[in-house]
Protein backbone atom coordinates (compact mmCIF):
# COMPACT_ATOMS: atom_id res chain seq x y z
CA UNK A 1 0.00 0.00 0.00
CA UNK A 2 3.27 2.49 0.45
CA UNK A 3 4.22 2.18 -3.00
CA UNK A 4 0.31 2.66 -4.31
CA UNK A 5 0.03 6.18 -2.38
CA UNK A 6 3.43 6.92 -3.22
CA UNK A 7 2.80 6.66 -6.84
CA UNK A 8 -0.44 8.81 -6.27
CA UNK A 9 1.44 11.51 -4.75
CA UNK A 10 3.90 11.20 -7.68
CA UNK A 11 1.38 11.69 -9.73
CA UNK A 12 0.02 14.44 -8.24
CA UNK A 13 2.72 16.22 -8.25
CA UNK A 14 3.21 15.91 -11.90
CA UNK A 15 0.22 17.20 -12.46
CA UNK A 16 0.55 20.59 -10.29
CA UNK A 17 3.70 20.94 -12.52
CA UNK A 18 2.67 20.34 -15.95
CA UNK A 19 -0.93 21.69 -15.92
CA UNK A 20 -0.78 25.50 -13.85
CA UNK A 21 -3.00 27.63 -13.83
CA UNK A 22 -1.18 30.40 -15.27
CA UNK A 23 1.37 29.12 -17.77
CA UNK A 24 2.98 33.29 -18.19
CA UNK A 25 4.31 32.99 -14.70
CA UNK A 26 5.77 29.32 -15.15
CA UNK A 27 9.48 28.71 -15.49
CA UNK A 28 9.51 26.10 -18.33
CA UNK A 29 11.67 23.27 -20.13
CA UNK A 30 11.48 22.57 -23.98
CA UNK A 31 11.99 19.31 -25.54
CA UNK A 32 13.38 18.48 -29.00
CA UNK A 33 11.87 15.74 -31.06
CA UNK A 34 12.87 11.73 -31.64
CA UNK A 35 11.63 8.39 -32.60
CA UNK A 36 9.18 6.84 -30.17
CA UNK A 37 11.75 5.18 -27.64
CA UNK A 38 14.32 7.70 -28.08
CA UNK A 39 11.78 10.88 -27.41
CA UNK A 40 9.85 8.44 -24.74
CA UNK A 41 13.17 8.59 -22.87
CA UNK A 42 14.34 11.92 -23.19
CA UNK A 43 10.48 13.00 -22.39
CA UNK A 44 10.85 11.64 -19.52
CA UNK A 45 14.57 12.67 -18.68
CA UNK A 46 13.20 16.45 -19.11
CA UNK A 47 10.41 15.83 -16.49
CA UNK A 48 12.94 14.41 -13.70
CA UNK A 49 14.64 17.76 -15.26
CA UNK A 50 11.24 20.20 -14.78
CA UNK A 51 10.83 18.64 -11.65
CA UNK A 52 14.07 18.73 -9.80
CA UNK A 53 13.68 22.82 -11.02
CA UNK A 54 10.28 23.42 -10.50
CA UNK A 55 9.39 24.14 -14.13
CA UNK A 56 7.05 22.97 -16.56
CA UNK A 57 7.88 20.78 -19.59
CA UNK A 58 6.73 22.05 -23.06
CA UNK A 59 7.05 20.25 -26.08
CA UNK A 60 8.93 22.13 -29.30
CA UNK A 61 5.48 22.54 -32.15
CA UNK A 62 3.68 20.81 -29.25
CA UNK A 63 4.76 17.60 -30.52
CA UNK A 64 3.34 17.78 -33.98
CA UNK A 65 6.83 17.29 -35.53
CA UNK A 66 8.27 14.24 -34.51
CA UNK A 67 8.89 11.14 -35.70
CA UNK A 68 5.75 9.57 -36.37
CA UNK A 69 3.25 11.13 -39.06
CA UNK A 70 0.84 12.00 -36.23
CA UNK A 71 0.79 14.74 -33.54
CA UNK A 72 1.56 13.66 -29.67
CA UNK A 73 -2.04 14.59 -29.38
CA UNK A 74 -3.24 12.40 -32.17
CA UNK A 75 -2.23 9.39 -29.55
CA UNK A 76 -1.48 10.38 -26.48
CA UNK A 77 -3.26 13.21 -23.74
CA UNK A 78 -1.13 16.62 -24.69
CA UNK A 79 1.57 16.66 -21.76
CA UNK A 80 0.55 19.93 -20.16
CA UNK A 81 -1.90 22.74 -20.65
CA UNK A 82 0.88 25.32 -21.56
CA UNK A 83 1.45 25.89 -25.41
CA UNK A 84 4.62 26.27 -27.34
CA UNK A 85 2.59 28.64 -29.85
CA UNK A 86 1.59 31.21 -26.82
CA UNK A 87 4.14 30.43 -24.09
CA UNK A 88 7.48 29.43 -25.93
CA UNK A 89 7.90 30.21 -29.55
CA UNK A 90 8.03 34.41 -29.12
CA UNK A 91 11.40 33.85 -26.98
CA UNK A 92 13.12 31.94 -29.40
CA UNK A 93 15.92 31.50 -29.74
CA UNK A 94 16.04 29.11 -26.74
CA UNK A 95 19.03 29.23 -24.44
CA UNK A 96 20.38 25.58 -23.27
CA UNK A 97 19.32 24.52 -19.67
CA UNK A 98 21.99 24.17 -17.91
CA UNK A 99 21.19 23.36 -14.50
CA UNK A 100 18.85 23.79 -11.27
CA UNK A 101 19.60 27.18 -10.63
CA UNK A 102 19.71 28.62 -14.37
CA UNK A 103 17.48 32.42 -13.94
CA UNK A 104 16.29 32.01 -17.45
CA UNK A 105 12.55 31.12 -17.66
CA UNK A 106 12.77 29.34 -20.77
CA UNK A 107 15.51 26.78 -21.58
CA UNK A 108 16.01 23.90 -23.77
CA UNK A 109 17.36 20.46 -23.22
CA UNK A 110 19.05 18.76 -25.76
CA UNK A 111 18.80 14.78 -26.25
CA UNK A 112 19.65 12.85 -23.25
CA UNK A 113 23.65 11.84 -24.94
CA UNK A 114 24.34 15.57 -24.87
CA UNK A 115 23.45 16.25 -21.41
CA UNK A 116 25.76 13.44 -19.67
CA UNK A 117 27.02 16.15 -17.06
CA UNK A 118 23.93 17.18 -15.35
CA UNK A 119 23.19 15.17 -11.99
CA UNK A 120 19.30 14.79 -11.41
CA UNK A 121 19.46 12.03 -14.15
CA UNK A 122 16.86 9.18 -14.83
CA UNK A 123 18.65 6.83 -12.91
CA UNK A 124 18.53 8.31 -9.73
CA UNK A 125 15.60 8.11 -7.17
CA UNK A 126 14.43 10.95 -4.94
CA UNK A 127 16.18 10.69 -1.47
CA UNK A 128 12.67 12.16 0.00
CA UNK A 129 11.52 9.10 -1.25
CA UNK A 130 14.44 6.68 0.01
CA UNK A 131 13.13 4.75 3.07
CA UNK A 132 9.76 3.50 1.61
CA UNK A 133 11.62 2.46 -1.66
CA UNK A 134 14.21 0.73 -0.01
CA UNK A 135 12.43 -1.47 2.23
CA UNK A 136 9.42 -2.33 -0.82
CA UNK A 137 12.10 -2.63 -3.84
CA UNK A 138 14.64 -3.72 -4.96
CA UNK A 139 15.02 -1.51 -7.92
CA UNK A 140 14.32 1.91 -6.37
CA UNK A 141 15.40 3.40 -9.80
CA UNK A 142 13.01 1.29 -11.86
CA UNK A 143 9.92 1.72 -10.11
CA UNK A 144 10.32 5.78 -9.99
CA UNK A 145 11.13 5.77 -13.84
CA UNK A 146 7.66 3.21 -14.15
CA UNK A 147 5.60 6.43 -12.65
CA UNK A 148 7.17 8.60 -15.16
CA UNK A 149 6.17 6.19 -17.76
CA UNK A 150 2.85 5.70 -16.57
CA UNK A 151 2.37 9.35 -16.60
CA UNK A 152 3.87 10.15 -20.44
CA UNK A 153 1.60 7.35 -21.78
CA UNK A 154 -1.25 8.64 -21.39
CA UNK A 155 -3.74 8.53 -23.95
CA UNK A 156 -6.46 10.16 -25.68
CA UNK A 157 -10.32 8.35 -25.90
CA UNK A 158 -9.79 7.88 -29.45
CA UNK A 159 -6.61 5.98 -29.88
CA UNK A 160 -7.25 4.01 -26.37
CA UNK A 161 -10.26 2.53 -28.15
CA UNK A 162 -7.96 0.89 -31.04
CA UNK A 163 -5.83 -0.12 -28.46
CA UNK A 164 -7.94 -1.81 -26.15
CA UNK A 165 -9.88 -3.42 -29.57
CA UNK A 166 -5.93 -5.19 -30.45
CA UNK A 167 -5.41 -5.84 -26.48
CA UNK A 168 -8.72 -7.79 -25.86
CA UNK A 169 -7.68 -10.29 -28.88
CA UNK A 170 -4.60 -11.31 -26.42
CA UNK A 171 -6.75 -12.45 -23.20
CA UNK A 172 -3.79 -10.71 -21.01
CA UNK A 173 -5.58 -10.64 -17.89
CA UNK A 174 -6.35 -13.99 -17.76
CA UNK A 175 -4.35 -16.89 -16.65
CA UNK A 176 0.05 -17.26 -16.36
CA UNK A 177 1.80 -15.47 -19.22
CA UNK A 178 4.88 -14.47 -20.07
CA UNK A 179 6.83 -12.74 -22.86
CA UNK A 180 9.48 -11.75 -25.25
CA UNK A 181 10.68 -8.98 -26.89
CA UNK A 182 12.64 -9.90 -30.23
CA UNK A 183 14.27 -6.59 -31.81
CA UNK A 184 16.08 -7.36 -35.48
CA UNK A 185 16.02 -4.94 -38.52
CA UNK A 186 18.09 -1.71 -37.53
CA UNK A 187 19.36 -3.44 -33.72
CA UNK A 188 22.09 -4.90 -35.16
CA UNK A 189 24.05 -1.84 -35.45
CA UNK A 190 23.88 -1.50 -31.70
CA UNK A 191 24.40 -5.23 -30.44
CA UNK A 192 24.52 -8.62 -31.96
CA UNK A 193 21.12 -10.08 -32.43
CA UNK A 194 19.92 -13.22 -29.89
CA UNK A 195 19.43 -16.29 -31.39
CA UNK A 196 15.15 -17.35 -30.70
CA UNK A 197 16.85 -20.28 -28.07
CA UNK A 198 18.24 -17.98 -25.82
CA UNK A 199 14.78 -15.90 -25.17
CA UNK A 200 13.04 -19.18 -24.92
CA UNK A 201 15.69 -20.65 -22.36
CA UNK A 202 14.82 -18.19 -19.78
CA UNK A 203 11.11 -18.32 -20.58
CA UNK A 204 11.36 -22.60 -19.76
CA UNK A 205 13.35 -22.01 -16.90
CA UNK A 206 10.74 -19.69 -15.52
CA UNK A 207 7.97 -21.77 -16.33
CA UNK A 208 9.42 -24.87 -14.79
CA UNK A 209 9.67 -23.17 -11.66
CA UNK A 210 6.05 -21.73 -11.66
CA UNK A 211 4.58 -25.29 -12.81
CA UNK A 212 6.78 -26.72 -9.43
CA UNK A 213 5.53 -24.03 -6.71
CA UNK A 214 1.89 -25.11 -8.44
CA UNK A 215 3.04 -28.56 -7.78
CA UNK A 216 4.18 -27.74 -3.96
CA UNK A 217 1.25 -25.54 -3.34
CA UNK A 218 -1.19 -28.09 -4.62
CA UNK A 219 0.08 -31.07 -2.25
CA UNK A 220 0.22 -29.17 0.84
CA UNK A 221 -3.23 -28.35 0.53
CA UNK A 222 -3.87 -32.07 -0.71
CA UNK A 223 -5.42 -30.93 -4.17
CA UNK A 224 -6.54 -33.61 -6.31
CA UNK A 225 -4.26 -32.36 -8.97
CA UNK A 226 -1.41 -31.89 -7.10
CA UNK A 227 0.40 -33.81 -9.97
CA UNK A 228 -0.54 -31.65 -12.97
CA UNK A 229 1.40 -29.28 -14.52
CA UNK A 230 -0.55 -25.67 -15.30
CA UNK A 231 -2.53 -25.77 -18.86
CA UNK A 232 -0.31 -25.34 -22.31
CA UNK A 233 2.21 -22.45 -21.82
CA UNK A 234 1.25 -19.28 -22.64
CA UNK A 235 3.71 -17.18 -24.31
CA UNK A 236 3.29 -13.26 -25.98
CA UNK A 237 5.43 -12.68 -28.48
CA UNK A 238 6.71 -9.14 -29.73
CA UNK A 239 9.16 -8.72 -32.68
CA UNK A 240 10.06 -6.32 -35.35
CA UNK A 241 10.58 -9.54 -37.63
CA UNK A 242 6.96 -11.41 -36.59
CA UNK A 243 7.00 -13.52 -39.47
CA UNK A 244 10.39 -15.51 -39.35
CA UNK A 245 10.64 -15.22 -35.48
CA UNK A 246 6.73 -17.07 -35.15
CA UNK A 247 7.25 -19.40 -37.67
CA UNK A 248 10.42 -20.81 -35.81
CA UNK A 249 8.68 -20.47 -32.49
CA UNK A 250 5.33 -22.50 -34.15
CA UNK A 251 7.95 -24.93 -35.23
CA UNK A 252 10.44 -25.51 -32.88
CA UNK A 253 8.39 -24.61 -29.25
CA UNK A 254 4.38 -24.95 -30.69
CA UNK A 255 3.76 -28.00 -29.12
CA UNK A 256 4.40 -27.10 -25.31
CA UNK A 257 3.03 -23.86 -25.80
CA UNK A 258 0.71 -21.28 -26.99
CA UNK A 259 1.74 -18.21 -28.80
CA UNK A 260 -0.26 -14.92 -28.46
CA UNK A 261 1.45 -12.15 -31.01
CA UNK A 262 -0.05 -8.84 -33.01
CA UNK A 263 1.65 -9.90 -35.91
CA UNK A 264 -1.52 -9.24 -38.32
CA UNK A 265 -1.41 -5.16 -37.23
CA UNK A 266 2.33 -4.63 -36.90
CA UNK A 267 4.07 -2.07 -39.54
CA UNK A 268 7.17 -2.53 -38.79
CA UNK A 269 9.11 -1.54 -41.83
CA UNK A 270 12.39 -2.70 -42.09
CA UNK A 271 14.79 -0.35 -41.41
CA UNK A 272 14.60 2.36 -38.61
CA UNK A 273 13.52 5.45 -40.75
CA UNK A 274 11.70 3.43 -42.96
CA UNK A 275 8.47 5.10 -43.52
CA UNK A 276 5.99 2.48 -42.79
CA UNK A 277 7.50 2.71 -38.65
CA UNK A 278 6.40 6.24 -38.78
CA UNK A 279 2.90 5.65 -39.19
CA UNK A 280 0.12 5.58 -36.91
CA UNK A 281 -0.92 1.64 -37.46
CA UNK A 282 2.94 1.26 -36.59
CA UNK A 283 2.57 3.19 -33.61
CA UNK A 284 -0.60 1.87 -31.99
CA UNK A 285 0.93 -1.20 -32.68
CA UNK A 286 3.96 -0.58 -30.50
CA UNK A 287 2.48 0.89 -27.66
CA UNK A 288 0.11 -2.46 -28.17
CA UNK A 289 3.20 -4.94 -27.53
CA UNK A 290 4.66 -2.62 -24.80
CA UNK A 291 1.38 -2.66 -22.74
CA UNK A 292 0.96 -6.42 -23.52
CA UNK A 293 4.81 -7.38 -22.23
CA UNK A 294 4.58 -4.61 -19.38
CA UNK A 295 1.24 -6.78 -18.27
CA UNK A 296 3.04 -10.56 -18.25
CA UNK A 297 4.63 -12.07 -15.18
CA UNK A 298 7.82 -12.69 -16.70
CA UNK A 299 9.25 -10.88 -19.61
CA UNK A 300 13.00 -11.79 -21.68
CA UNK A 301 14.01 -9.03 -23.55
CA UNK A 302 17.59 -7.22 -24.14
CA UNK A 303 17.71 -3.83 -22.00
CA UNK A 304 20.05 -2.08 -25.01
CA UNK A 305 16.53 -1.96 -26.44
CA UNK A 306 14.44 1.19 -25.38
CA UNK A 307 11.44 -0.88 -25.98
CA UNK A 308 12.65 -3.27 -23.20
CA UNK A 309 13.28 -0.69 -20.74
CA UNK A 310 10.05 0.67 -21.59
CA UNK A 311 8.58 -2.20 -20.26
CA UNK A 312 10.64 -3.08 -17.25
CA UNK A 313 9.51 0.11 -16.43
CA UNK A 314 5.51 0.19 -16.92
CA UNK A 315 5.42 -2.43 -15.29
CA UNK A 316 6.58 -1.30 -12.41
CA UNK A 317 3.63 1.18 -12.63
CA UNK A 318 1.13 -1.67 -13.62
CA UNK A 319 2.27 -4.21 -11.47
CA UNK A 320 3.42 -2.57 -8.34
CA UNK A 321 6.37 -4.73 -7.61
CA UNK A 322 7.84 -6.16 -10.74
CA UNK A 323 11.19 -5.67 -9.82
CA UNK A 324 12.68 -8.90 -11.10
CA UNK A 325 10.44 -9.81 -13.63
CA UNK A 326 12.28 -9.36 -16.67
CA UNK A 327 15.62 -11.24 -17.86
CA UNK A 328 17.94 -8.79 -19.85
CA UNK A 329 20.02 -11.06 -22.46
CA UNK A 330 22.92 -8.10 -22.83
CA UNK A 331 22.58 -5.33 -20.24
CA UNK A 332 21.23 -4.76 -16.83
CA UNK A 333 18.92 -2.08 -16.32
CA UNK A 334 20.19 1.53 -16.74
CA UNK A 335 18.78 4.75 -18.37
CA UNK A 336 22.09 4.96 -20.36
CA UNK A 337 21.91 0.90 -21.05
CA UNK A 338 25.83 1.19 -21.76
CA UNK A 339 26.88 3.00 -19.07
CA UNK A 340 25.76 1.61 -15.66
CA UNK A 341 27.21 1.91 -12.19
CA UNK A 342 27.96 -1.08 -10.12
CA UNK A 343 29.80 -1.99 -6.82
CA UNK A 344 32.01 -4.95 -6.71
CA UNK A 345 30.99 -7.34 -3.67
CA UNK A 346 34.43 -8.61 -3.31
CA UNK A 347 38.01 -8.21 -4.25
CA UNK A 348 38.80 -9.69 -7.56
CA UNK A 349 41.94 -10.66 -8.87
CA UNK A 350 42.40 -10.85 -12.90
CA UNK A 351 43.06 -14.13 -14.00
CA UNK A 352 44.38 -13.13 -17.74
CA UNK A 353 44.91 -10.45 -19.51
CA UNK A 354 41.41 -9.59 -20.97
CA UNK A 355 40.02 -9.12 -17.20
CA UNK A 356 40.55 -6.85 -14.40
CA UNK A 357 40.88 -6.08 -11.08
CA UNK A 358 38.67 -4.79 -8.54
CA UNK A 359 38.71 -4.28 -4.46
CA UNK A 360 34.94 -4.93 -2.45
CA UNK A 361 33.51 -1.37 -2.72
CA UNK A 362 34.94 -0.58 -6.15
CA UNK A 363 32.89 1.39 -8.49
CA UNK A 364 32.47 -0.55 -11.80
CA UNK A 365 30.63 1.03 -15.01
CA UNK A 366 29.15 -1.55 -17.22
CA UNK A 367 30.10 -0.75 -20.61
CA UNK A 368 29.93 -4.12 -22.93
CA UNK A 369 27.19 -6.99 -22.70
CA UNK A 370 26.92 -9.86 -20.80
CA UNK A 371 28.67 -13.05 -22.60
CA UNK A 372 29.26 -15.80 -20.48
CA UNK A 373 29.10 -15.12 -16.69
CA UNK A 374 31.64 -11.65 -17.78
CA UNK A 375 30.57 -8.26 -18.87
CA UNK A 376 32.89 -5.36 -20.45
CA UNK A 377 33.83 -3.35 -17.33
CA UNK A 378 36.09 -0.39 -16.53
CA UNK A 379 37.21 0.47 -12.71
CA UNK A 380 36.60 3.97 -11.78
CA UNK A 381 39.27 3.67 -9.28
CA UNK A 382 42.25 1.70 -11.60
CA UNK A 383 40.91 3.40 -14.35
CA UNK A 384 41.44 -0.27 -16.11
CA UNK A 385 38.86 -1.38 -18.82
CA UNK A 386 38.17 -5.54 -19.50
CA UNK A 387 36.10 -7.99 -18.64
CA UNK A 388 34.73 -8.79 -15.43
CA UNK A 389 32.21 -11.25 -13.34
CA UNK A 390 28.90 -10.40 -13.55
CA UNK A 391 28.11 -11.93 -10.43
CA UNK A 392 30.14 -10.18 -7.94
CA UNK A 393 28.93 -6.92 -9.21
CA UNK A 394 25.19 -5.58 -7.57
CA UNK A 395 22.93 -2.10 -7.90
CA UNK A 396 24.68 0.72 -6.81
CA UNK A 397 21.61 2.48 -5.48
CA UNK A 398 21.61 6.05 -6.31
CA UNK A 399 19.54 9.35 -4.58
CA UNK A 400 18.81 13.00 -4.75
CA UNK A 401 17.24 14.95 -2.98
CA UNK A 402 13.66 16.53 -5.72
CA UNK A 403 13.00 19.34 -3.50
CA UNK A 404 9.21 19.32 -4.92
CA UNK A 405 8.59 16.12 -3.58
CA UNK A 406 8.61 17.29 -0.23
CA UNK A 407 6.51 15.79 2.31
CA UNK A 408 6.77 19.14 4.46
Amino acid sequence: MELDHLAQYINQTLYKLQYPTDCNKRKIILDIDCGFGCTFHHIIFCLYMSTFSNRTLIFENNGDKWKYKVRWSDVFRQITNCSYEKHVKAYLPITQYKGPTQQQRIVLLSLRSATRDLTHLPNVAPSEFEEILIKHHTNPQAWFMGQYANFVLRFNESALLKINKIESKFHMDYGTIAGIHVRRTDKYIEVPPYKLEEYMKWIDLWYNAEEYNVQTINSKLNLKQQNKTLNKRKLFIATDEPKKIILEAEKRWGSQYEFVHNSQDAHYGKVANDPERCSLESLISLIVEIRCLAKCRYVVCTFSSNVCRIVYELMQAYQGYAGENVHSLDFDYEELWNEKQMISISDYKATNNDEIDALKGDIIIFKKQKLNGYVGAFNTRTKKEGKFPHGLLREKLKFESFPVFSFN
